[in-house]
């Protein structure tokens, strides 16, 4: 009895144990399933690998955002091998250009990671069979297609890399260091990483031989010995620390390849996982030899994934978006403002109570299936209210859309026509008018998605600035007009009223003039004493008025592109008739005194300018009057100042003499008097022959008069 309840606790031990290690259960590999991002169905896109030893499957995710979705589960437990591998149907087709998006998950243990996964292309002639060569253990640096390293004694890899998935490429994704490099650990199949800093991600060709390097490697004690280990090659890195996999968050791959270039170019955090916005990423391409991977150029390749844990492990796990070449689709989205026919770019203004539409356009580009059964989850940019949607299809028909289930600006609309090449195009319309902020807001971007079984497209909506749209009230404090002598500046005082509970202060206003149609200078309505007046004044300089009636017209803009009503105001100048110009200083010509009477010349420096703005038919005179010429000693000039027309001839004294008339034509007339003037006309000097050397000055006086008619 003893013999035997003892036989059965350790019976009870034994179950428990194993129990234990199938299980596998733990609370990341949970939440990995809760906050799984959407993806497709993996019905007939993936099989597992057939080994005996392979551990991989296809399991459901549990997030209710993101229906029908599941997701390929590479490892996620101590000592396992994975594969899960495309099916006959789904082959990587060499010959043309393809993509792939996915998101990948590895854990959560950050350091403690182990030991990652790969992406796999591969015609291995063991076909779903492929996997190294292990012997009795699962080596985890392998990922589950790498040559596996358990021969300290070999000098060369050419037998390690038989021991690789063959005719094969792989992009690993590795979270754990193998950088052994002792000779207690030479064929450990733990040095792969000797000389990688921290989790990178890597690609190169499993199966040849200038992938890996053997080490030579001895030790002293307990006797001499020598042995190897390998290393491998690294192309295309992308490193970072222990954050760059294992964090516990879903991180997006991408992948394009370029059938003509024979390149392959991977982006890796191209998504925000929670959001689903786009980001920069970080990217590396590699060209790829096809003679490697496709020796019997068949034009088409295996893919999947593969992975492998030794005594740590984390959970790796594959959701796809897009299979390579079997929906090949896009999404893109436009935001127009009906009010102003404008389309919003990213970082634009829109104004308040604008109308707009917003569209989500998808495309079906190509594939080995019809894009059916399509869920477009819409989540729409803030600040706009939505008041009607349709969805309308390549073939002409369309659907229209209640609008009145959107909440938080999420609104679900299931397609009702499948897009193919004969219906390749459905385009969601939404309209609607934006909401009208007391200031400016920032509407963000926003990411929806498009979804089916077999491929999940995403689209986001360009980020921009909602402005307020304001009622301006602007208003003159000087009444409608003025009247100004010539010569004379103009102002008038202003005022602008913005609605109450805005804050906006006087140098946030812009003050706009034309003055007689033409645009004057803006300025900025200076603070003042109080910065909230609105109180402002426009100058205009007595050059730019023309006499009679000028029409000045302002209007105030605010910093969001609201503009007032327009004040106009009507300055008027008294018309006149003024000296325009007046040389201050004139001379003769310097003469030499001959003995004999002389007539001396004007020089060039003589101006007399007359502005007549008064009405046509206006008439005017000039007269002259001029003192004696004098020496500084008070000599007198033995001459006379004469006035000469033609062969009249009038001397010049202290009596006003006309030397000039004139009529206005009504048109601002400018007469300069002196261009009617030759040199035997005008005022000429005359010197007779008592004259005395010297400098000589007289003063000149012009009289413009007013001649009634």
């Amino acid at each position: 009895m003893k013999f035997r309840n003892w036989l059965g606790l350790l019976l009870g031990l034994s179950i428990l144990g194993m129990s234990g290690v199938v299980g596998h259960a733990d609370a990341d590999y949970d939440q990995a399933l809760k906050t799984a991002p959407q993806g497709i169905s993996l019905d007939n896109i993936f099989t597992p690998g057939t080994t005996s030893n392979n551990q991989a499957s296809v399991v459901t995710t549990t997030n209710p955002a993101a229906s029908g979705t599941q997701a390929a589960k590479v490892n996620n437990g101590k000592k396992q091998f994975g594969a899960l591998w495309s099916t006959s149907d789904n082959v990587f087709d060499l010959t043309k250009n393809q993509s792939a998006s996915m998101w990948l998950y590895f854990g959560n243990t950050g350091k403690k990671a182990a030991d990652g996964m790969a992406f796999v292309l591969q015609n291995d002639e063991n076909g779903l069979a492929a996997t190294p060569g292990y012997g009795k253990t699962v080596s985890g640096e392998t990922l589950g297609v790498w040559g596996v390293d358990t021969d300290k004694k070999q000098t060369t890899p050419d037998k390690l890399a038989t021991k690789a998935i063959q005719n094969s490429w792989a992009l690993e994704f590795d979270t754990h260091l193998n950088t052994s490099t002792n000779y207690g650990n030479t064929g450990d199949a733990d040095s792969f990483d000797v000389g990688i800093s921290g989790p990178h991600i890597a690609n190169n060709y499993p199966a040849e031989t200038s992938t890996y390097q053997m080490v030579r490697t001895s030790t002293l004690l307990p006797i001499y010995s020598v042995g190897y280990y390998a290393t491998q090659t690294h192309e295309g890195v992308l490193k970072g620390d222990y954050t760059l996999l294992a964090n516990g968050a879903w991180h997006h791959l991408t992948l394009n390849w370029d059938a003509k270039g024979k390149q392959m170019t991977y982006t890796f955090d191209d998504k925000d996982p929670a959001t689903g916005k786009a980001q920069t990423g970080i990217s590396e391409s590699a060209t790829l030899d096809l003679a490697k991977i496709d020796p019997n150029n068949t034009g088409e390749t295996r893919w999947g994934f593969t992975g492998a844990t030794g005594d740590s492990y984390e959970n790796n796990l594959v959701v796809m978006e897009e299979v390579p070449g079997l929906v090949d689709a896009q999404a893109t989205s436009t935001l127009t403002d009906t009010t102003t026919g404008k389309k919003i770019n990213d970082g634009d203004i829109m104004k308040g109570e604008d109308t707009f539409e917003l569209t989500y356009q998808l495309n079906y580009l190509s594939g080995k299936q019809s894009w059916k059964d399509i869920q477009a989850q819409l989540q729409l940019p803030a600040e706009l209210t939505y008041e009607a949607a349709e969805v309308t299809y390549a073939d002409g028909t369309s659907t229209v859309v209640d609008v009145s289930d959107l909440t938080d600006n999420q609104l679900t609309i299931k397609l009702s026509e499948a897009l193919s090449e004969a219906n390749d195009e459905a385009t969601i319309t939404l309209t609607g008018t934006a909401s009208n902020p007391k200031s400016p807001v920032t509407v963000d971007s926003a990411a929806s998605t498009f979804s089916a079984v077999n491929s999940v497209v995403s689209a986001e909506t360009v980020a921009f600035t909602l402005n307020p749209t304001l009622e301006l009230y602007a208003a003159s404090l000087s009444g409608s007009s003025t009247q100004v002598d010539a010569g004379e500046d103009a102002t008038m005082k202003g005022l602008v009223v913005v609605p109450e509970g805005v804050n906006l202060t006087n140098a946030d206003m812009t003050v706009h003039t034309t003055l007689n149609g033409k645009a004057q200078t803006d300025f900025k309505i200076p603070d003042g004493s109080d910065p909230s007046s609105g109180r402002f004044d426009v100058t205009v300089a007595a050059a730019d008025l023309q006499t009679g009636k000028n029409t000045l017209v302002t209007t105030v803009e605010d910093p969001y592109g609201n503009v007032s009503n327009a004040v106009t105001f009507t300055i008027t100048v008294s018309p006149q008739l003024v000296f325009n110009t007046v040389a201050e200083k004139s001379s003769f010509e310097d003469t030499a005194l001959t003995g004999a009477q002389q007539k001396v010349k004007r020089t060039l420096d003589w101006q007399v300018e007359i502005l007549d703005t008064r009405e046509a038919g206006a008439k005017w005179s000039l007269q002259v009057t001029s003192t004696d010429f004098t020496r500084a000693d008070g000599q007198k000039l033995a001459g006379t100042l004469s006035y000469y027309d033609g062969d009249d001839r009038t001397p010049i004294s202290d009596t006003p003499i006309a030397v000039g008339q004139g009529e206005s034509t009504g048109n601002d007339d400018l007469t300069n008097v002196i261009d009617d003037w030759d040199e035997d006309n005008g005022l000429l000097l005359e010197v007779n022959s008592a004259a005395v050397q010297g400098k000589y000055s007289s003063t000149v006086t012009w009289s413009l008069n007013n001649v009634p008619e």
